[in-house]
């Protein structure tokens, strides 16, 4: 019964507070542009002006099969809007990623749901990308679930983490992905450590032969951002690159190294 009445406290501060957010870029390497943006929410403001953090909210979300829906569905409709938003303040078609939570990927409505958030605001099926980690236990009807949206109506799809487990293969063979995202600590030894090096580059001959690009995170430093441009990866992320910022400082992050529309 107590579990019950905290999940209903959860529900309405997920239903109710303002979500503020923030976004992280992800760069396009040899191109000096950057069209596509992490976006989360980093607290819940209540109506009374109470604020809760996110992660305190999130990890009673996690273990919640219907809060884990509630959230993610508030939490693609208020991106989608201000992905929307900005990219027409700055004439420009930013791409919005987002981490998905493997109980709404697995839920009867997600489809639709998914589907009816891009017809109403206008977001572009190829503007949206679900970064899915091997961590979160996603179960067959998930993963059908996401390649009827890749295969049918052509959202982005990405595996986040790569390297962290010995279960990353197996779901690259059930989930349909454009890009896989190589966990941090991957970048952590580049370029110094020759076996971290080859190891990157042969997992990039891996994603090529599986018709996947490849998005580097952690790169904190410029030595860090050579090594992954030289060796042809497709996107980075990393501090270096753009720390995780509010929407007023990402829309003059876009604006300023957005690719304007009509050259994308």
């Amino acid at each position: 019964m107590k579990n019950r009445i905290f999940a209903d406290i959860i529900a309405e501060i997920i239903n109710k507070s303002t979500m503020v957010l923030q976004g992280q870029p992800k760069w396009t390497f040899g191109k000096n542009t950057c069209n596509t943006y992490e976006l989360f929410v980093s607290e819940f403001i209540t109506p009374d002006g109470k604020s809760f953090p996110s992660w305190e909210v999130l990890q009673e979300v996690e273990n919640d099969d219907e809060l884990s829906v509630l959230f993610s569905r508030r939490l693609l409709w208020e991106t989608a809007r201000k992905t929307i938003e900005i990219s027409n303040s700055t004439n420009t078609n930013m791409t919005l990623s987002l981490n998905m939570l493997p109980r709404f990927a697995e839920s009867s409505e997600f489809i639709s749901d998914v589907c009816s958030c891009l017809e109403q605001t206008g977001l572009q099926s190829k503007h949206l990308q679900f970064e899915i980690s091997e961590l979160q236990d996603l179960n067959e009807n998930g993963c059908a679930n996401l390649n009827t949206l890749h295969d049918e109506h052509g959202v982005l799809l990405a595996m986040g983490n790569f390297g962290t487990s010995q279960t990353n293969i197996p779901l690259l063979c059930k989930v349909h992905f454009d890009l896989i995202e190589l966990a941090r600590s991957m970048a952590e030894h580049v370029p110094e450590d020759d076996q971290t090096c080859r190891t990157i580059i042969g997992i990039q001959h891996m994603a090529h032969t599986l018709e996947m690009n490849i998005c580097a995170k952690g790169i904190d430093t410029q030595d860090q951002f050579e090594f992954f441009e030289e060796i042809g990866t497709f996107k980075g992320q990393g501090s270096l690159i753009g720390n995780a910022m509010n929407m007023e400082e990402l829309e003059e992050y876009v604006r300023h190294y957005g690719l304007h529309r009509g050259h994308d």
